[in-house]
């Protein structure tokens, strides 16, 4: 099934606000590039022109009914992966800022969301419509579409309150919970993203003929990658299903069914699949590029992906979601010695358009060890909190006034050597009076474990003391009595582990290590109190 919409709405369209400069390449190239497939999913196709198409029929719904106000966001929700995808990508074109909801996360988190909204706009399908609806109630518009995407809608307008949150220039929202589970929301706008993508298809090298995968949450910041890029540079993103992504198998046939060039992922993906079954060798082929990034990447995971991928550029990439997705990286498909640490590739050099900085015991510089601050055009310009922008976590350089981000992150930077990411600052225990950054313990196993992917937890007193830690690591061929052996070497005495499981570790919707997880699994009482 192909869905290209009839043309006669692009040319119609110039009369109307432009939209992004995502809109304006499509419209710029359109006589080049309108026929191509820019949108795959299962056997359904979206042209650049039938995308225009789209996007103006969805603006113009929206206006008919009232419904594109200053200010005021397009709040989507969809459990099909397509209209998931779709929705955000047409409202990114228009410029329409929009926030995208998770039916994969529970659903009191969705709930928090729309909660600091006192307008917003419901966009869902008749699939997910029935789910939302203490959602829906609050909304001053609910637009459901229908398989064809046509639309109908109801409108609330006692709930047509007044947001006092700015969103001029703001493409989407995102939110991160942080170390607190509350959500934070990130406000990115179109110089932010515009600056990511010129960065990205520079360092990647992106031709016009790349198909991308998408196969992460839209609540995911690696899902603006997966959208935009492709756009940006006139390539084809394929939309995963949830049975693409289920073994090895159907993953493989997922990448040559879509014809996937460019492959994205978190590390523990990789992990993942690994544990499914025993791969193939040359399983992905037709891979030439494949990103990883959102986990330190081990080099035992970098061997399986070469193994797996033998003619893929494997690029290690470094990003919080504040940034925009990714502001350094380094092509490590044969990693150098200076590109390891403790078996963890570097994050490599900061973009051309961003500054690294370590923030230690209150001074500034870019070198050494410390807090990894970033700077730049990518970097946000708060968070949004009750009604104003936070500007929690963002410190001024002190010579030029440049706002910068706190990571959070400790880091290694070198001038002459790779940088390499240590932990995340707020990872330190004190176990026994002895004080230890998780980090340090999971480098000093990996030494010595030969493992594929491992987490270590801590499990506290019932009056939060942090009594020990517990293991968890999954590999080829591990005992638990060869582990403690090897371990009881290398660690102190206060940080062997308490218990040690062996297994496949669980991940959360965006394809990480749920800690989580794992946290309430050591802790049960913790969820009780």
């Amino acid at each position: 099934m192909t869905n290209t919409p009839s043309n006669e709405r692009v040319i119609a369209h110039d009369s109307m606000p432009k939209g992004t400069s995502l809109r304006q390449s499509i419209v710029a190239n359109i006589d080049q590039f309108g026929d191509k497939t820019a949108v795959r999913y299962r056997n359904a196709t979206y042209s650049y022109r039938g995308l225009l198409v789209l996007a103006s029929q969805l603006r113009d719904m929206l206006n008919a009914h009232g419904g594109i106000q200053k200010n005021v966001p397009i709040l989507t929700c969809s459990r099909s992966p397509l209209f998931a995808n779709l929705f955000n990508l047409l409202l990114g074109l228009e410029g329409i800022p929009y926030e995208p909801l998770s039916l994969n996360e529970p659903f009191d988190r969705a709930i928090v969301k729309a909660s600091k909204w006192q307008n917003f706009i419901l966009l869902t399908d008749t699939q997910t419509e029935s789910e939302l609806g203490p959602i829906s109630a609050r909304a001053s518009l609910t637009v459901i579409a229908d398989e064809d995407l046509s639309y109908r809608t109801h409108s609330r307008t006692e709930n047509a309150g007044e947001n006092h949150l700015s969103l001029d220039e703001c493409v989407y929202i995102l939110s991160t919970s942080g170390s607190t589970g509350v959500p934070k929301s990130v406000p990115i706008k179109s110089h932010n993203l515009d600056s990511y993508l010129s960065a990205a298809t520079r360092f990647f090298g992106v031709e016009q003929d790349e198909h991308f995968s998408v196969i992460h949450d839209v609540c995911f910041d690696f899902n603006i990658h997966e959208l935009y890029l492709p756009i940006h540079n006139h390539g084809c993103l394929c939309i995963a299903d949830k049975s693409d992504l289920l073994s090895p198998a159907t993953v493989s046939k997922f990448v040559e069914r879509h014809g996937v060039t460019f492959w994205s992922c978190v590390p523990s993906f990789i992990n993942h699949l690994d544990h499914l079954r025993k791969f193939n060798s040359n399983t992905f082929n037709r891979i030439r590029k494949t990103m990883i990034c959102g986990e330190a990447l081990t080099l035992v995971i970098q061997q399986a992906w070469r193994a797996l991928a033998p003619n893929s550029r494997i690029f290690n990439l470094y990003g919080p979601t504040e940034c925009t997705v990714s502001v350094s990286g380094k092509d490590i498909t044969f990693p150098q010695q200076d590109d390891i640490r403790n078996g963890v590739l570097t994050i490599g050099e900061a973009w051309d358009n961003t500054l690294f900085y370590v923030l230690n015991e209150g001074h500034i510089s870019q070198e050494g060890r410390g807090e990894l601050l970033v700077g730049g055009p990518q970097v946000f310009d708060g968070y949004f909190r009750e009604g104003s922008v936070c500007r929690e976590k963002l410190v001024e350089e002190p010579q030029s006034g440049q706002l910068l981000y706190r990571t959070g992150d400790n880091v290694e930077l070198s001038p002459n050597k790779p940088n390499h990411y240590l932990g995340r600052g707020d990872d330190q225990l004190q176990i026994r009076g002895h004080r230890i950054q998780k980090n340090e313990i999971l480098h000093l196993i990996c030494q010595t474990i030969p493992c594929s992917n491992l987490a270590v937890v801590e499990k506290n007193s019932c009056n939060g003391t942090t009594i020990g830690i517990v293991l968890f690591i999954s590999g080829e061929n591990l005992q638990e009595v060869d582990i403690r052996r090897r371990l009881a070497a290398t660690l102190p005495s206060y940080a062997l582990p308490l218990k040690i499981n062996i297994g496949p570790l669980p991940m959360n919707k965006n394809m990480k290590i749920d800690h989580k997880m794992l946290y309430a699994n050591v802790n049960p009482e913790a969820e009780t109190s």
